[in-house]
């Protein structure tokens, strides 16, 4: 990237600005959040000869597997939600 002293540099102009604590302010009596381990234990690359080897392996691991799919968990999370499917919902006009 760049050499230490224009990172400090970088840094400190921020800093100036009070950019750099102004989350603080906002985060004020927020619960903690602790995100944990998301890494996989191992992973596994796997070749399919046609689209019916995809069906069927995705029917023997009971998930939905398209030509899109380029990654998945096993067992799948019941927890998991898809980005996709996240709402941006504004709260500072509520009563």
């Amino acid at each position: 990237m760049g050499d230490n002293m224009s990172d400090e540099k970088q840094f400190s102009m921020f800093e100036e600005l009070g950019v750099i604590e102004a989350w603080r302010e906002e985060w004020r009596d927020m619960p903690e959040f602790v995100m944990g381990n998301t890494e996989p234990f191992q992973k596994i690359t796997i070749s399919f000869k046609s689209l019916e080897d995809v069906k069927k392996f995705g029917e023997l691991i009971g998930q939905r597997v398209t030509s899109k799919t380029d990654s998945l968990w096993f067992p799948k999370p019941d927890d998991y939600i898809a980005p996709k499917n996240f709402r941006y919902m504004d709260e500072s006009n509520e009563s």
